[in-house]
């Protein structure tokens, strides 16, 4: 215990009003005697601060000059993985830079101070975290799959949120007590945003706080998900409808036409259809009568709830019928509806 209280605390303010740092420095002498307070005026003396000797924790002003306290957040994210952050910030009710924080992995958002009271605060708050420390366990950096993070998540029963982030589009997944019940990715919301996100080839990921989503889009055993998942991946085939669904409804018909052929056969998109869970048609290519098409997945759900009641393999969702000249594929799923209708060659014979 004594070893605890005379333990020596590290700080670093980093902040490009002068006059702030040093009222920080004066302020010091009123705060407990085993706190140490560097101070650095941008992001090049912060890092050459930290280069120099590590601290527990960085106080950094969100509003500097050439790289802002956001950014320069995101590149110690990457530089100093596990480096505590507490974020001021004199706008504290302005939630997008609160949420962009949080989800970079600041522990605190606060207003700065600029009287002694709201000081006192400030070393209060750190005080707090000082005294509980960083979290138990392991820290490092390694790349994992999506599938291994959910995983993990789920077997231990946990509740959060999964943010993923990748090539300038973000997502998320929320797990409640070890449950996939809510995707989101970009416009895309339940199952077509799951797999969508668990078909990324890489990006950035961030476990955060578990809140209710507006609406529950997924319902299900996280195993099969997975492993529908995967089998989609795998496939890499047009009916992985998840790995193109990000992108907007004028690029949905070329996505699908350079997808790669299946069973060694060449294969040219004739016909695409999208719908929403309410019918509403999202994109459509060459469908000469819609009527018959929406009809069609009508009864095909029907027909299909039907079939899945009292079987232990669960909801049916997909229908994939093959001539000798075409494959008509219909998904069914609780977000959107899909019907794809290619047709098949046989390769051409090289002399």
């Amino acid at each position: 215990m004594p070893e605890e209280t005379n333990k020596r605390h590290e700080f670093l303010f980093v902040d490009d009003d002068p006059q702030f740092l040093a009222t920080v420095t004066q302020s010091k002498q009123s705060s407990k005697a085993h706190w140490a307070f560097r101070t650095a005026t941008n992001h090049l003396q912060a890092l050459e601060e930290l280069k120099a000797q590590p601290v527990e924790i960085i106080v950094l002003d969100i509003e500097m000059p050439v790289m802002d306290g956001i950014e320069f957040l995101r590149l110690l994210r990457q530089a100093h993985p596990g480096q505590r952050v507490v974020m001021l910030s004199p706008r504290v009710g302005d939630e997008a830079a609160r949420k962009t924080s949080m989800e970079l992995g600041a522990v605190l958002y606060l207003e700065k101070p600029r009287t002694p009271e709201g000081f006192q605060c400030l070393f209060a708050a750190l005080e707090a975290l000082t005294t509980t420390g960083a979290q138990s366990g392991f820290r490092g950096v390694m790349q994992v799959g999506l599938h291994d993070v959910l995983q993990m998540e789920c077997l231990g029963r946990k509740s959060s949120i999964l943010g993923v982030s990748a090539g300038g589009r973000k997502g998320q997944i929320f797990i409640n007590n070890g449950d996939i019940i809510h995707a989101e990715y970009g416009q895309l919301q339940g199952e077509m945003a799951l797999y969508g996100l668990l078909g990324l080839s890489g990006g950035d990921f961030n476990l955060l706080a578990y809140t209710e989503p507006s609406h529950r889009t997924i319902s299900g055993q996280y195993e099969f998900l997975l492993m529908e998942a995967a089998r989609l991946r795998d496939e890499g085939s047009p009916s992985s409808l998840p790995q193109i669904g990000s992108l907007g409804s004028q690029d949905l018909h070329a996505a699908l036409e350079s997808a790669p052929p299946t069973e060694a056969r060449g294969v040219r998109i004739e016909e695409t259809l999208l719908c929403s869970s309410a019918g509403e048609v999202l994109h459509q290519s060459k469908c000469e009568s819609l009527e018959a098409r929406l009809e069609l997945f009508q009864k095909l759900e029907q027909q299909m709830m039907q079939a899945s009641k009292g079987t232990p393999s669960g909801r049916f969702h997909r229908v994939s019928v093959d001539t000798s000249a075409h494959r008509l594929l219909i998904q069914i799923q609780p977000t959107y509806k899909l019907l794809v209708r290619s047709a098949l060659s046989a390769p051409t014979m090289q002399p």
